[in-house]
Protein backbone atom coordinates (compact mmCIF):
# COMPACT_ATOMS: atom_id res chain seq x y z
CA UNK A 1 0.00 0.00 0.00
CA UNK A 2 0.89 3.93 -0.18
CA UNK A 3 1.95 5.48 2.12
CA UNK A 4 0.03 8.67 2.64
CA UNK A 5 3.21 10.92 3.32
CA UNK A 6 4.04 10.34 -0.55
CA UNK A 7 0.50 10.95 -1.14
CA UNK A 8 0.01 14.33 -0.01
CA UNK A 9 3.54 14.84 -1.38
CA UNK A 10 2.36 13.89 -4.89
CA UNK A 11 -1.05 16.06 -4.73
CA UNK A 12 1.23 19.27 -3.49
CA UNK A 13 3.62 18.70 -6.29
CA UNK A 14 0.64 18.25 -8.99
CA UNK A 15 -1.02 21.67 -7.37
CA UNK A 16 2.59 23.38 -7.19
CA UNK A 17 2.52 22.74 -10.97
CA UNK A 18 -0.48 24.25 -11.36
CA UNK A 19 -0.32 27.32 -9.16
CA UNK A 20 3.15 28.04 -11.19
CA UNK A 21 1.13 28.08 -14.50
CA UNK A 22 -1.74 29.82 -13.25
CA UNK A 23 0.57 32.54 -11.72
CA UNK A 24 2.74 32.66 -15.01
CA UNK A 25 -0.31 32.96 -17.37
CA UNK A 26 -1.32 35.99 -15.03
CA UNK A 27 1.60 37.57 -15.09
CA UNK A 28 1.46 37.30 -19.08
CA UNK A 29 -1.99 38.15 -19.66
CA UNK A 30 -0.39 41.61 -17.23
CA UNK A 31 2.24 42.42 -19.38
CA UNK A 32 -0.03 42.10 -23.04
CA UNK A 33 -2.43 44.39 -21.13
CA UNK A 34 0.72 46.86 -19.86
CA UNK A 35 2.04 46.63 -23.82
CA UNK A 36 -1.48 47.16 -25.05
CA UNK A 37 -1.98 50.88 -22.56
CA UNK A 38 1.30 51.36 -23.75
CA UNK A 39 0.75 51.21 -27.71
CA UNK A 40 -2.83 53.00 -27.25
CA UNK A 41 -0.78 55.93 -25.56
CA UNK A 42 1.38 55.86 -28.29
CA UNK A 43 -0.82 56.10 -30.92
CA UNK A 44 -2.91 58.58 -28.87
CA UNK A 45 0.43 60.98 -28.75
CA UNK A 46 1.06 60.10 -32.26
CA UNK A 47 -2.12 61.24 -33.35
CA UNK A 48 -2.77 64.37 -30.91
CA UNK A 49 0.90 65.65 -32.09
CA UNK A 50 0.21 65.04 -35.89
CA UNK A 51 -2.86 67.44 -35.35
CA UNK A 52 -0.75 69.57 -33.68
CA UNK A 53 1.32 70.01 -36.54
CA UNK A 54 -1.59 69.90 -39.40
CA UNK A 55 -3.52 72.98 -37.14
CA UNK A 56 0.02 75.28 -37.06
CA UNK A 57 0.14 74.24 -40.39
CA UNK A 58 -2.45 75.54 -41.80
CA UNK A 59 -3.12 78.49 -39.69
CA UNK A 60 0.60 79.53 -40.86
CA UNK A 61 -0.78 78.91 -44.53
CA UNK A 62 -3.95 80.79 -43.64
CA UNK A 63 -1.52 84.04 -42.60
CA UNK A 64 0.32 83.61 -46.17
CA UNK A 65 -3.10 83.67 -48.20
CA UNK A 66 -4.12 86.72 -45.97
CA UNK A 67 -1.24 88.20 -46.56
CA UNK A 68 -1.06 87.74 -50.40
CA UNK A 69 -4.83 88.96 -50.39
CA UNK A 70 -3.82 92.36 -48.78
CA UNK A 71 -0.34 92.77 -50.85
CA UNK A 72 -2.76 92.50 -54.19
CA UNK A 73 -4.77 95.03 -52.87
CA UNK A 74 -1.92 97.49 -51.88
CA UNK A 75 -0.28 96.73 -55.37
CA UNK A 76 -3.51 97.71 -56.83
CA UNK A 77 -3.77 100.80 -55.33
CA UNK A 78 0.06 101.62 -55.93
CA UNK A 79 -0.53 100.49 -59.50
CA UNK A 80 -3.15 103.39 -59.33
CA UNK A 81 -1.18 106.16 -58.03
CA UNK A 82 1.80 105.72 -60.22
CA UNK A 83 1.38 108.91 -61.72
CA UNK A 84 3.07 110.29 -58.75
CA UNK A 85 6.03 108.37 -58.69
CA UNK A 86 8.58 107.67 -62.01
CA UNK A 87 10.65 105.26 -63.63
CA UNK A 88 13.68 104.07 -61.36
CA UNK A 89 11.94 105.43 -58.04
CA UNK A 90 8.56 103.13 -58.95
CA UNK A 91 10.42 100.15 -60.06
CA UNK A 92 12.89 100.23 -56.42
CA UNK A 93 9.86 100.55 -54.55
CA UNK A 94 7.75 97.83 -56.30
CA UNK A 95 10.98 95.51 -55.88
CA UNK A 96 11.30 96.42 -52.30
CA UNK A 97 7.85 95.50 -51.68
CA UNK A 98 7.88 92.40 -53.58
CA UNK A 99 11.07 91.86 -51.34
CA UNK A 100 9.35 92.05 -48.47
CA UNK A 101 6.51 90.09 -49.38
CA UNK A 102 8.74 87.37 -50.55
CA UNK A 103 10.31 87.38 -46.79
CA UNK A 104 7.85 87.01 -45.30
CA UNK A 105 6.16 84.27 -47.21
CA UNK A 106 9.58 82.21 -47.03
CA UNK A 107 9.83 82.98 -43.30
CA UNK A 108 6.35 81.22 -42.96
CA UNK A 109 7.25 78.20 -45.04
CA UNK A 110 10.43 78.02 -42.93
CA UNK A 111 8.42 78.07 -40.24
CA UNK A 112 6.38 75.09 -41.64
CA UNK A 113 9.09 72.89 -42.52
CA UNK A 114 11.25 73.13 -39.02
CA UNK A 115 7.60 72.32 -37.39
CA UNK A 116 8.07 68.65 -39.81
CA UNK A 117 11.28 68.80 -39.11
CA UNK A 118 11.02 68.82 -35.32
CA UNK A 119 8.39 66.53 -35.39
CA UNK A 120 10.16 64.00 -37.52
CA UNK A 121 13.04 64.65 -36.02
CA UNK A 122 12.28 65.32 -31.78
CA UNK A 123 8.63 64.55 -31.41
CA UNK A 124 8.32 61.13 -32.96
CA UNK A 125 11.64 59.40 -30.96
CA UNK A 126 10.58 61.12 -27.98
CA UNK A 127 7.15 59.42 -28.49
CA UNK A 128 8.38 56.07 -29.18
CA UNK A 129 11.15 56.42 -26.15
CA UNK A 130 8.51 56.38 -24.24
CA UNK A 131 6.43 53.77 -25.96
CA UNK A 132 9.43 51.50 -25.27
CA UNK A 133 10.06 52.77 -21.12
CA UNK A 134 6.44 52.01 -20.79
CA UNK A 135 6.44 48.80 -22.53
CA UNK A 136 7.56 45.25 -21.41
CA UNK A 137 8.53 42.26 -22.18
CA UNK A 138 5.93 39.48 -22.12
CA UNK A 139 7.31 36.35 -20.39
CA UNK A 140 6.61 33.37 -21.68
CA UNK A 141 4.60 30.32 -20.09
CA UNK A 142 6.74 27.67 -19.29
CA UNK A 143 5.25 24.39 -18.22
CA UNK A 144 8.49 22.38 -18.34
CA UNK A 145 10.28 24.54 -16.13
CA UNK A 146 7.17 24.16 -13.73
CA UNK A 147 6.72 20.57 -14.00
CA UNK A 148 10.85 20.29 -13.22
CA UNK A 149 10.06 22.24 -10.55
CA UNK A 150 7.42 20.03 -8.79
CA UNK A 151 8.67 16.72 -9.86
CA UNK A 152 11.67 17.98 -8.02
CA UNK A 153 9.93 19.36 -5.25
CA UNK A 154 8.54 15.11 -4.76
CA UNK A 155 11.92 13.70 -5.91
CA UNK A 156 12.76 15.69 -2.52
CA UNK A 157 10.05 14.86 -0.30
CA UNK A 158 10.54 11.29 -1.66
CA UNK A 159 14.46 10.82 -0.98
CA UNK A 160 13.37 12.39 2.33
CA UNK A 161 10.98 9.83 3.45
CA UNK A 162 13.06 7.05 1.93
CA UNK A 163 16.17 8.31 4.07
CA UNK A 164 13.86 8.57 7.36
CA UNK A 165 12.99 4.78 6.86
CA UNK A 166 16.57 4.04 6.63
CA UNK A 167 17.73 5.73 9.29
CA UNK A 168 14.79 4.06 11.71
CA UNK A 169 15.03 0.82 9.91
CA UNK A 170 11.30 0.50 9.55
CA UNK A 171 12.54 0.35 5.19
CA UNK A 172 12.12 -3.84 5.15
CA UNK A 173 10.26 -5.01 1.90
CA UNK A 174 7.76 -8.05 2.79
CA UNK A 175 7.52 -8.71 -0.77
CA UNK A 176 11.33 -8.63 -1.91
CA UNK A 177 11.65 -12.20 -2.71
CA UNK A 178 15.45 -13.98 -2.67
CA UNK A 179 17.24 -12.36 -0.19
CA UNK A 180 18.04 -13.30 3.82
CA UNK A 181 16.05 -9.89 4.90
CA UNK A 182 12.69 -10.58 3.86
CA UNK A 183 10.20 -11.32 5.57
CA UNK A 184 9.02 -14.26 3.77
CA UNK A 185 12.58 -16.00 2.87
CA UNK A 186 12.71 -19.64 3.45
CA UNK A 187 16.21 -20.26 2.55
CA UNK A 188 15.64 -21.37 -0.95
CA UNK A 189 17.48 -20.75 -3.85
CA UNK A 190 17.19 -21.24 -7.44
Amino acid sequence: MCNPTLIVAGASAVLQYQVQTAQQKAIKQQQERQNEIALRNRNAKITSSQRQLIEKTKARLTRIGDAEKKSRKKRSIFKTNRENFTGNTYDSLLANYYDTEGTYRNRVLGNIERSKFNYLQGTLPAIDNQYDAQSTMVSPVTRGYNAMSSSLSFASTYYDYKAKQNRYGTNADPYDYGTSESLYYDGWED
